[in-house]
């Protein structure tokens, strides 16, 4: 092999080496490394989390909210239970209390805080955080009052975990948003009749949610949230994480 030959081929190995570098996800890095867009990223736009929007067109002449002719009602849902998405919550309060630029026992203090968030015990419980946002105050008053006085028992008819091979799995408990600013809990088991959520070869896992609003567009039926999340994606740092 000339000098040539080894020079194009050592250019190769690097083009090689750097696609392969790219292709890895920000999360394959120690959480305390992400940045505010990756944080934010891993909260909304990830195999753990995930924004979907419900919008109707409103009717009339003067049917307009602030001038707007459509309303947007924007639910977040996060597998909470799931490793990175409490990571990343722990990173976003680090970066907003500027953790990379304290002392030694500051950092300390700040670990002991939020242990708890990171050692959590999910072995036998999957908890889905949800949140929302709406362009339409109706709507956003109407949610706030439906998470804080929700119960378990008068909700387990209008959401579930859809499992791919055992169907639909139904609600354990329900906890309404706390201060720390991480929504609504709805806490499903992780086995049922001795089997896992999810099983070797599925593919996907669902997220059902019968939303309590009445559509402002004139129909009287109320809107389903059905979120999939892709089971092949939702490994971290190898192992199955939901």
């Amino acid at each position: 092999m000339d000098a040539r030959q080894k020079a194009v081929l050592g250019i190769l190995f690097f083009l090689l080496g750097a696609t392969y570098l790219l292709a890895q996800d920000f999360w394959s890095e120690p959480f305390e490394k992400w940045n505010r867009n990756q944080v934010s990223r891993m909260l909304n736009d990830s195999p753990w989390s995930q924004i979907q929007t419900l919008s109707s067109s409103l009717s009339g002449k003067n049917s307009g909210l602030q001038g707007e002719k459509e309303i947007f009602n924007k639910f977040t849902v996060r597998f909470f239970s799931a490793l990175p998405v409490r990571e990343a919550y722990v990173r976003m309060m680090q970066i907003l209390n500027k953790y990379d630029e304290m002392a030694p026992e500051q950092r300390r203090e700040f670990e002991s805080r939020f242990k708890r968030a990171l050692s959590l015990d999910v072995s036998n419980r999957v908890i889905v955080a949800l949140e929302f946002a709406s362009n339409d105050p109706d709507a956003s008053r109407e949610m706030k009052r439906f998470f804080e006085t929700a119960r378990t028992e008068t909700i387990k008819q209008s959401v579930y975990l859809i499992s791919q091979h055992l169907n639909r799995v139904e609600l354990l408990e329900y906890f309404p948003p706390s201060s720390d600013g991480t929504g609504a809990k709805f806490v499903f088991p992780r086995t049922l009749n001795g089997q896992p959520v999810i099983a070797a070869g599925d593919k996907e896992l669902r997220f059902e949610f019968e939303v309590p609003l009445n559509d402002r567009g004139g129909q009287s039926n109320r809107p389903k949230l059905l979120v999939n999340f892709k089971v092949p994606k939702m490994f971290y740092k190898g192992e199955l994480s939901y």
